[in-house]
């Protein structure tokens, strides 16, 4: 249990029983374009492109070592262990070539941006009663949402994580200094 981790004022609070501190590669996805056709288009038609992108995102970050932590409409969060990182990496880029054609096929233009970065987390079921889930707390994942480039970017700390051939893959941006992969 997270016991001991001091709330505002020096509290403590009640966490979940299976609360953690852990280092884990935190990926935030996001569909670009998503705000134009889906104020334009049928709920219907929008809803069964989503289930197939959330499908094929499960799809790949499973395959890949990784958990999905949430989906939130056109965006998703998920995890991977340190160790499992460059299979990752490489997963979400797949994602993005898959999402792209699967939004082709349904006759929308979209595009997946995602951040890659890795940290020390606090990992559990978070959330109300009889409604938890697992998800990610922490600055790693805030650091991961804030990276905001287009593409596929990695922290520092997440490129470190690939091996000499998984690296030449991306080229340095700086600042703030992040890697992005090569068109």
């Amino acid at each position: 249990m997270c016991a001991d981790v001091p709330a505002a004022g020096g509290a403590r609070e009640a966490l979940p029983q299976d609360c953690r501190t852990e280092t884990l590669g935190v990926a935030f996805f996001d569909l670009s374009r998503i705000v134009a056709w889906s104020s334009s288009d049928e709920d219907i038609r929008i809803a069964v492109f989503l289930q197939k992108f959330y499908q094929l995102a499960a799809e790949h970050v499973e395959e890949a070592g990784g958990r999905i932590a949430k989906f939130m409409g056109d965006a998703g969060l998920a995890v991977f262990p340190p160790e499992r990182m460059e299979d990752g990496v490489f997963a979400l880029a797949e994602l993005a070539r898959r999402a792209r054609d699967c939004g082709q096929e349904a006759g929308f233009d979209v595009y997946l941006n995602t951040n890659v970065h890795v940290g020390p987390v606090l990992s559990g079921s978070f959330g109300p009663p009889g409604s938890e889930r697992f998800d990610v707390i922490g600055k790693t994942v805030n650091i991961a949402a804030r990276l905001g480039r287009r593409g596929l970017t990695l922290s520092p700390q997440a490129f470190r994580c690939l091996s000499p051939e998984g690296r030449e893959h991306f080229k340095k941006i700086k600042p703030p200094m992040t890697y992005r992969m090569r068109s």
